[in-house]
């Protein structure tokens, strides 16, 4: 990874340095085209950036033996995590060459100012190579300061019609594949093709490797996650499953709805997935958009997993509203003994690979187990109408149920919780633009099965507080 960086860092260089040099009339014939290219490059150019601060507190229970003298009662909260995160990250993104070539930068770094839980927080490095086998993987079992990269790629423009990107790159046209998030994306290698004419728009994706934002150098696609074949030691390592690639497209009808398809898969695997999304708001104001996502892989499914969706949103005056509701089809297979789980991507492991999935309810759980209904509501409230410009702040729960175990002596699993949040946008001073937020959840599984138990992917009562500051920053 170093390698890659201080490559990236001397591009960097080389290209502000070439920004910095004086040069005189004589020295430069401004008519020139290589010259017309060159200042296009530079003055269509940003460089831009954040920094951040996370503080995150999240205790979480256990839960007794069904069987044994308490029935599966909760056991005290403990830490589960607890840190406090400083995350900066400094972007090029040049002007076109001949409006045809360009270059995207991003290099970013985090740091823990304490650390006092579980090490794979998410918003700094894990001391591992891959997700695939944290345990063998790891050289300790601990975050890793430092520095990496979310996005280096040649960009390019071929008329009003077609784009593409070459390089470390987010999709950004029609597919399936989406990244994983911190304050950092994350970035897949290989690269994207984008047709548009008018209405429609068509795209394709192609990659070799990956690596979630917590990682600092990509890795290759592997199936099965903890289910696949293991090393000598015992550890979970999957099958390379070759490159993944996706193809999609978007059209929008006369009266502004949106139909999005896509399809995806692996070069030498047998995982697949699809979406198709109808997006439409009404002339009052009302959005709404019905959803349904796919997953074929026999490994994990007995049969074609499905996630169906409908989500909406409203704003009146001040408030801003939603509802959206989610209904999961994930029957896992025998060898599993487990209520299977529907996570829209394609790889099975956390973090090998991001599916583009819209629903985001920031309520501790993914409530999406086999058999599963979930509902969601949100209401928050701008406060500049009386005074308090910037000041934002709201409430949302969820609540789901229907997933059934079949083992004996486990309960239909019973999910709820509710959050609180505010945020504030700093109108002046120093601090000008920057964003301070608060977000508490506290959430509550009435089920008697332990963690990742009989349901694949349950845990236990939570109660979750964040604490973000983020400052953006432009030098060009």
């Amino acid at each position: 990874m170093e390698s890659k960086f201080f490559k990236v860092s001397a591009l960097t260089a080389a290209m502000l340095g070439a920004v910095a040099m004086p040069a005189t009339a004589e020295e430069m014939n401004v008519s020139s085209p290589v010259i017309q290219d060159e200042i296009a490059f530079f003055n269509d150019s940003t460089i831009s950036g954040n920094v951040n601060f996370f503080m995150r507190a999240r205790d979480r229970a256990g839960k007794e033996n069904p069987a044994g003298p308490n029935g599966g009662n909760d056991t005290k909260k403990v830490a589960n995590l607890d840190h406090g995160s400083i995350f900066a990250n400094l972007g090029f993104n040049s002007g076109y060459i001949a409006d045809t070539v360009g270059l995207d930068l991003v290099v970013y770094s985090t740091f823990d100012m304490w650390q006092n839980a579980s090490f794979d927080h998410e918003m700094n490095f894990v001391d591992c190579s891959s997700p695939y086998n944290m345990g063998s993987s790891c050289d300790s079992f601990e975050t890793d300061n430092g520095v990496s990269y979310s996005t280096a790629n040649l960009k390019f423009k071929f008329g009003e019609n077609v784009n593409a990107k070459l390089g470390y790159f987010q999709p950004s046209v029609p597919s399936t594949l989406g990244v994983n998030w911190s304050f950092a994306p994350g970035t897949y290698r290989g690269g994207q093709v984008g047709l548009n004419f008018g209405d429609l728009a068509l795209g394709a994706v192609f990659a070799d490797e990956y690596k979630a934002p917590w990682f600092k150098s990509t890795y290759e696609f592997r199936d099965g996650g903890a289910w696949g074949p293991t090393g000598s030691d015992g550890t979970a390592l999957g099958k390379d499953v070759g490159e993944v690639y996706s193809v999609g497209a978007r059209y929008t009808l006369a009266n502004g709805v949106s139909i999005d398809a896509a399809f995806g898969g692996l070069t030498d695997g047998d995982r697949k997935n699809a979406h198709i999304k109808v997006k439409g708001t009404t002339d009052g104001g009302f959005y709404w958009s019905p959803q349904v996502y796919m997953i074929d892989d026999k490994n994990q499914y007995d049969d074609t997993a499905f996630q169906l969706a409908f989500l909406s949103s409203f704003a009146s005056g001040p408030y801003s509203f939603r509802a959206e509701t989610t209904y999961t089809m994930a029957d896992s297979t025998e060898k599993r003994g487990q209520v299977g789980n529907f996570a829209y991507r394609l790889t099975e492991q956390y973090g090998g690979s991001n599916g583009a999935y819209d629903i985001w309810w920031n309520n501790r759980s993914d409530y999406n187990h086999d058999g599963e209904l979930a509902l969601f509501g949100s209401m928050s409230r701008d406060f500049a109408d009386i005074g308090a410009t910037g000041l934002n702040a709201g409430v949302s729960a969820v609540y789901g149920f229907g997933a059934k175990s079949k083992q004996e002596g486990i309960d239909e699993l019973k999910e709820y919780a509710f959050s609180l949040f505010t945020s504030y946008a700093i109108q002046n001073g120093a601090l000008k633009d920057a964003n301070i937020s608060m977000h508490y959840t506290q959430y509550y599984n009435d089920t008697n099965a332990a963690d990742w138990g009989p349901y694949s992917n349950g845990f236990n009562d939570e109660k979750d507080f964040k604490l973000i500051l983020t400052m953006p920053f432009g030098i060009k």
